[in-house]
């Protein structure tokens, strides 16, 4: 099965909340990056196009600040589409928003904090 990996630090141009929280919106944002990797891949560089999320889980708050890893993986295949299988794992956290002097804290295991499977179509010719 096809799979692909996208690491990113959530910077401040990806909230617009208070407390610098980032909204779940950025985390779908992500993984339809990471599943477009796969469809580029398995289509000869041409896009598929995102049909549905059969659902999303939002487990833990991200910050501006966090470094996630996006984890995509394919569970099947149709004609023209495919279920991709999601997984967002925080690998380091950001202090929170005002605590000078404070650390990011790396974490061992890394932190589940979001995990959905979306389906994505590739257009005809």
């Amino acid at each position: 099965m096809s799979e692909a990996r996208l690491r990113v630090r959530l910077g401040m141009n990806d909230t617009h909340y208070a407390e610098a929280l980032v909204p779940a919106a950025t985390i779908l944002r992500l993984f339809a990056d990471c599943s477009t990797e796969i469809g580029l891949r398995e289509n000869n560089g041409k896009e598929g196009l995102l049909a549905a999320y059969e659902g999303a889980q939002f487990l833990l708050p991200c910050r501006v600040g966090d470094y996630l890893e996006i984890h995509a993986k394919v569970l099947s295949r149709g004609n023209r589409s495919r279920r991709v299988e999601l997984h967002a794992w925080r690998a380091m956290r950001a202090p929170l928003h005002g605590e000078n002097g404070s650390r990011w804290t790396i974490c061992e295991p890394p932190e589940l904090i979001a995990k959905a499977v979306l389906v994505s179509v590739t257009p005809k010719d």
